[in-house]
């Protein structure tokens, strides 16, 4: 009961400390606060460092396919092996590639199973193995957020595939059949002289074109079964996110007669003055859909952190940015307003996104497109709509040594810079140039220089979230700590010498304690204290939700 008692006096005392904290921020706290809210030198306490992992065509993992059970724990000995040295880095959230070509990488109810995964699609894997499922449960036993990465609209880097049973269930996913399919044909390149001499016949000499085949965005069947998928992965998976990349409507698909044109026409026909252009609709199409994907989201799982990863540079050249009185970006044109059809400055504006992960594929020093002036604009944008920028960077495919991580290490920085004190990060792509299937080093070098400390996620502010209150039951037995679980939540775990009091450690920005002392983030509610903190340390727990808030701290002396 005594122990309680102190619990909660101390708890009190950091409480009314932390009101305080705010107005001493940068005045006289004892520390040089640095651009991003922490002290000079230390890491944020809030920041997304994620990782993409592909899986489509094994760019990331898996490196073997098959159906056997030796292959499937060979696919878990590599994921692990990659989670473990994104965790050494500092890294707390993965992005791990589920759905690929409307194929699945977990049990679908809906779609078949990659082939990715077993190397034929709609081929079952060895029984009892789904990578989703274990990917999350690895992820978060290394206190890592894991975000399902889905691409919405593709289908096939070729024709449409043939009618397949879901990986789950008895529903064939025939997207042919529904008359869901959008075909575009590129014309062929680098015809030969030989064909242009041709006779007659040169049309059947032609060299085939490339095609693609996506869910068409302008079906209303076909976009309320991509929020069916996702629906399905984040009610049977406990995802901490959804992530959408770039992929939309096929780059060039044109405009005038053919293909979408007959359905635009029937859509906005009355409409008069008022009717969207075809390019318009087009990209009101794509809005519609990550709308109801945001909307499933709220309903069934509000925690889930909802992001998309558009090209590196948008604003339509200015046409888009006037709308919203925003400057037009400085340097980098926007390729794909007019050619994939999607303005991330509409779902911003529209709420429909918790972040923005901008594809800023360039190096600092880039001719047209350098990295820093691209950042900065995309953190005034994120400000503006209030919402998060979590820019992608580029792990350059250079062989591995200092040039290549310090690189990284500066747009880390870059970011930071440009983003609020709670609401930045990082993405890296890809993994393979993190975990040393094609570059290795970068991890290490980013935890010895910029992830110095641990981080939490940013808080997602615009969603109500209830205070849950202080851990109960707190207590130490031996090596362990223990405490009484709260539904839905994670924790963050605190070691402080014992020569600091609570007062003295309090974060300059955000709840409890600094960053430094973050012994572990977990989604259990009891810990192994870390071998090198079993004495001369005092604890404390704090409840960290789903949205990212960390609430009041209990503490264990």
């Amino acid at each position: 009961m005594m122990r309680i008692k102190r619990i909660i006096n101390v708890a009190l005392i950091i409480a009314a400390a932390l009101i305080n904290a705010a107005a001493l921020w940068g005045k006289g706290t004892g520390e040089n606060v640095n651009a991003y809210g922490a002290p000079e030198g230390e890491s944020p306490k809030h920041e997304m460092r994620g990782a993409w992992v592909a899986t489509v065509y094994g760019i990331d993992w898996p490196s073997t396919t098959g159906t056997t059970a030796a292959c499937a724990e060979e696919q878990r000995k590599e994921l692990r092996r990659i989670l473990d040295i994104l965790q050494e880095g500092g890294l707390n959230a993965v992005m791990l590639q589920v759905r690929s070509m409307s194929d699945a990488m977990y049990r679908s109810c809906l779609e078949p199973w990659s082939a990715y995964l077993t190397g034929e699609r709609g081929v079952a894997p060895a029984k009892g193995w789904d990578p989703l499922a274990f990917a999350v449960d690895e992820a978060h036993k290394r206190g890592m957020e894991l975000h399902a990465w889905v691409n919405p609209f593709r289908l096939a880097n070729g024709a449409a595939p043939v009618a397949q049973k879901a990986a789950k269930g008895s529903v064939v996913f025939d997207p042919k059949g529904k008359g869901w399919v959008l075909n575009y044909s590129k014309k062929a390149k680098n015809v030969s002289r030989k064909w242009k001499k041709g006779g007659r016949n040169r049309a059947a000499q032609q060299p085939s074109a490339p095609t693609v085949s996506i869910l068409d965005p302008g079906n209303p069947a076909a976009r309320a079964h991509i929020v069916a998928v996702c629906r399905d992965i984040v009610k049977n998976y406990d995802v901490d996110g959804l992530i959408f990349d770039d992929y939309f409507y096929p780059d060039g698909l044109p405009l005038g007669g053919g293909y979408d044109f007959s359905r635009w026409q029937k859509e906005t026909a009355g409409m008069g003055e008022d009717a969207p252009s075809q390019s318009d609709w087009r990209r009101g199409n794509v809005a519609k859909t990550v709308e109801a994907v945001h909307d499933m989201l709220r309903k069934e799982r509000p925690w889930v952190r909802f992001g998309i990863s558009p090209a590196g540079v948008a604003g339509g050249n200015g046409e888009a940015c006037s709308r919203y009185g925003l400057p037009e970006p400085e340097r980098g044109r926007d390729w794909m307003y007019d050619r994939i059809y999607c303005d991330p400055l509409e779902w911003l504006d529209a709420g429909s996104v918790d972040y923005v992960s901008p594809q800023i594929y360039w190096a600092t020093d880039h001719e047209t497109n350098p990295y820093e002036p691209i950042s900065r604009w995309w953190g005034k944008v994120a400000l503006t709509f209030n919402r998060h920028c979590y820019p992608s960077q580029k792990v350059l495919a250079l062989p591995a040594g200092e040039a290549a991580w310090r690189e990284q290490g500066g747009q880390v920085e870059i970011n930071r810079e440009n983003s609020t004190a709670t609401g930045g990060g990082s993405i890296f792509y890809s993994t393979a140039h993190i975990s040393g299937k094609k570059a290795a080093g970068v991890a290490e070098y980013l935890r010895n220089s910029c992830y110095s400390s641990p981080a939490l996620m940013p808080p997602m502010e615009w969603k109500d979230a209830a205070d849950p209150g202080a851990v109960k039951g707190l207590k130490r037995d031996g090596g362990t700590l223990s405490w009484y679980p709260q539904p839905d939540m994670r924790y963050v775990v605190y070691a402080v010498p014992d020569e600091l009091s609570p007062l003295d450690v309090i974060a300059d920005t955000g709840r409890n304690f600094l960053g430094r002392y973050i012994m572990c983030v977990t989604y259990d509610h009891e810990v192994a204290i870390a071998a090198g903190r079993l004495k001369g340390y005092w604890f404390a727990v704090a409840p960290y939700d789903r949205y990212g808030n960390e609430w009041e701290a209990s503490i264990l002396q």
